[in-house]
């Protein structure tokens, strides 16, 4: 057995929630049925709960009080629904840590790849981009095999927090410690889950968005996302205390792109800075 291997399948990183994978199956058929996805998401009323509070937070702007999930799907669009609940019923089901040390380190990871999704949800409403909410999913889970070494092993990422913090860069003392990085393991759980090839591709590219085929932009804009809220004190381990836009490939990805040439990124700077603090809200919408 390989190390990736034996880090998931100690854990409960083998197998998806289980609305998360019926969503996913859903998904696969071009003629699904909204009764259907309404269906599979209010078998769980906690989750169903949760959708509806998201869809009436000021992260979606309703003009009408959502009061059910086909109000929900009806109102933001069958696709985008699914992604979100596929997003926030992973979220819900590994943010918990057993001991008071997981828990510090987990609430930690949460508040990275949650600052993340909102950041690049934000953005790809300022740059024109309709991807249905992956960027949304794809902040929340791009790190996700960080959070698998965590839970593998908190002794051992506490020691790749050393490295990191000494200037080694965090694949670098991933590898050193763990034999793996946390892209590798990510991106064979993304596989496991058999997740769509978009939230694959953020998890295997987002240090490398640059090398990704067919999903390049989508890949650079949570890249830079993730980059943005490192810098504004909302990061995992990597260390990154400033940006400098002209030396990230991410950003010249996205303005490579003719509709994006002319983006004022200073201006959309401040205004993602005012919605990465929505962040908090989010979390409390779907943590209780």
């Amino acid at each position: 057995m390989s190390k990736t291997d034996k880090i998931i399948n100690t854990q409960e990183f083998a197998t998806l929630p289980n609305v998360a994978t019926r969503i996913l199956r859903l998904l696969e058929n071009q003629d699904i049925d909204f009764r259907d996805l309404a269906k599979v998401i209010e078998s769980d009323p906690s989750l169903t709960l949760k959708i509806i509070r998201v869809a009436n937070s000021p992260l979606y702007a309703s003009r009408v009080e959502i009061e059910s999930v086909t109000q929900a799907i009806q109102g933001l669009g069958l696709n985008r629904v699914a992604n979100i609940v596929l997003g926030i019923s992973i979220f819900s089901n590994f943010m918990i840590g057993t001991s008071n040390d997981m828990k510090d380190i987990i609430e930690d990871f949460w508040w990275h790849s949650s600052c993340t999704s909102i950041v690049a949800k934000s953005f790809a409403n300022k740059m024109n981009y309709n991807f249905k909410e992956k960027e949304f999913i794809g902040g929340l889970l791009h790190d996700i095999g960080k959070l698998a070494l965590i839970q593998f092993n908190l002794e051992d990422y506490k020691k790749v927090k050393v490295l990191v913090e000494s200037g080694v860069s965090l694949l670098k003392a991933e590898k050193e410690i763990f034999e793996v990085d946390h892209v590798e393991v990510g991106t064979k759980i993304a596989q496991l889950w058999r997740l769509p090839q978009d939230i694959i591709d953020i998890i295997h590219y987002h240090y490398i968005p640059n090398e990704c085929v067919n999903n390049k932009e989508l890949v650079a804009l949570v890249r830079l996302s993730n980059l943005f809220c490192e810098m504004w004190g909302a990061g995992f381990d990597e260390g990154i205390k400033s940006l400098e836009f002209e030396n990230e490939n991410c950003w010249s990805i996205l303005v490579g792109n003719e509709n994006n040439k002319d983006f004022d990124i200073e201006k959309a700077t401040f205004e993602l800075e005012h919605d990465f603090k929505k962040t908090t809200q989010f979390l409390q919408l779907v943590r209780s």
